[in-house]
């Protein structure tokens, strides 16, 4: 498939996914959203599921050009700095692409069927801060009194927790709004500032807590 067929399949998909659930999405009203005719489409996904398959791909890669090309830190006092701006990059992506999130709620709790390639898209998403945590214990920035595996999990449920509380969950949200307004921006902004300062309390070694 081309690229501007590939394109306006996924856009008519992740569209449909977002508003409909994996569940209730269907799979004749996203060829009809895309233009492309349902050979085409046949050709290259079999059914709805092979294509939100692909779709989870392509959220994959938007997120990991979004959070670019930061690296880990190499000294303890780059490691906050380097943190909050990964959060940063993490929370604005969702925050101005809200029907990711919701697409990705929905296959937690609608495609169950799912948690595997749920898993894989996570560990990629999220590779780069549980390397990050290690890092933090390797430097002396993050403590070490708890295994960097229980550290992550820990990180990952304050950042799912906090972000389902400011973006919403899919099924308790009517609309996906089309933009953000300038209050929304400014309490996303704070809201940054919470989750920084949270990890930063919680992972901060003991006797460096200011």
């Amino acid at each position: 498939m081309d690229d501007a067929k590939r394109a306006s399949l996924m856009e008519a998909a992740m569209e449909e996914f977002a508003e409909r659930g994996i569940e209730s999405a269907s799979y004749n009203k996203i060829i009809e959203r895309s233009g492309l005719s349902k050979g085409t489409v046949y050709y290259y996904f079999e059914n709805k599921d092979s294509l939100l398959l692909t779709v989870l791909d392509e959220i994959s890669g938007m997120f990991h050009r979004a959070i670019g090309d930061l690296e880990l830190p190499d000294t303890k006092e780059k490691y906050w700095a380097v943190s909050q701006e990964y959060h940063g990059r993490a929370i604005r992506f969702f925050f101005e692409n809200p029907r990711l999130w919701r697409v990705l709620s929905w296959i937690s709790k609608d495609a169950p069927n799912m948690g595997g390639q749920l898993d894989s898209f996570h560990d990629k998403a999220t590779r780069f801060m549980d390397d990050l945590i290690v890092r933090g214990q390797e430097i002396g920035a993050v403590r070490n009194d708890i295994p960097s595996d229980m550290a992550q999990h820990l990180m990952h449920a304050l950042g799912h927790t906090l972000a389902a509380g400011m973006l919403g969950e899919c099924k308790s949200v009517k609309r996906i709004p089309s933009s953000r307004s300038k209050e929304e921006h400014v309490n996303m902004e704070k809201f940054i500032s919470v989750m920084h300062d949270l990890s930063k309390r919680i992972f901060t070694p003991e006797g460096d807590l200011e």
